[in-house]
């Protein structure tokens, strides 16, 4: 409960600073690396309910040029997002992938097994305090910060927010034009 109302107050934090400033620190990033320690940080997690997390990186893609910081802010709140909507999945699971697209641009992919998404409330997840479903039968915790913060961030570093359904779950992504 603590680590959860840390996480709440640091998002809080970050979605201030999103909101009264822009500007990001971008530099080469050992990918791997970032996403090996993104990984580490949400394993406790994803232990507890029992969800196996996985990594596919392109081979081509070492280093990128991005604000670390805001990057791993951006990954650990689609991950606990995934973890926590996996828990009741009959796979419990979390895909993170990295590609190259040909036209040069950084995706990354944040896949969960669970229940997906109401096709009428995918624009709607990405607001400021949004949840989904019914207030008094939802069974997922959660503030509605997590996802608009991924939306700001993305946004401050140039990038695009995405969510598809898929059968099962739901995969969110962020685009990056230009890899470096």
């Amino acid at each position: 409960e603590v680590q959860r109302l840390s996480r709440l107050v640091d998002d809080l934090l970050q979605l201030g600073r999103v909101s009264t400033s822009a500007r990001n620190t971008r530099r080469p990033v050992d990918l791997l690396q970032l996403v090996e320690g993104i990984m580490a940080q949400a394993r406790p997690g994803a232990a507890q309910t029992g969800a196996v997390i996985s990594l596919e990186v392109h081979e081509k893609l070492q280093h990128v040029s991005t604000d670390p910081d805001q990057l791993r802010q951006v990954f650990l709140n689609l991950v606990d997002n995934a973890i926590k909507f996996s828990s009741r999945a009959e796979r419990k699971a979390v895909d993170l992938g990295c590609e190259l697209t040909s036209g040069g641009s950084v995706v990354f992919t944040v896949r969960d097994y669970g229940p997906g998404i109401p096709r009428d409330q995918m624009k709607k997840i990405f607001r400021l305090f949004y949840r989904s479903g019914n207030e008094l039968t939802r069974e997922t915790a959660g503030t509605g910060i997590g996802l608009a913060l991924v939306h700001q961030l993305a946004q401050a570093m140039n990038g695009e927010t995405g969510v598809d359904n898929r059968e099962p779950g739901a995969e969110f992504r962020i685009s990056f034009p230009g890899a470096d």
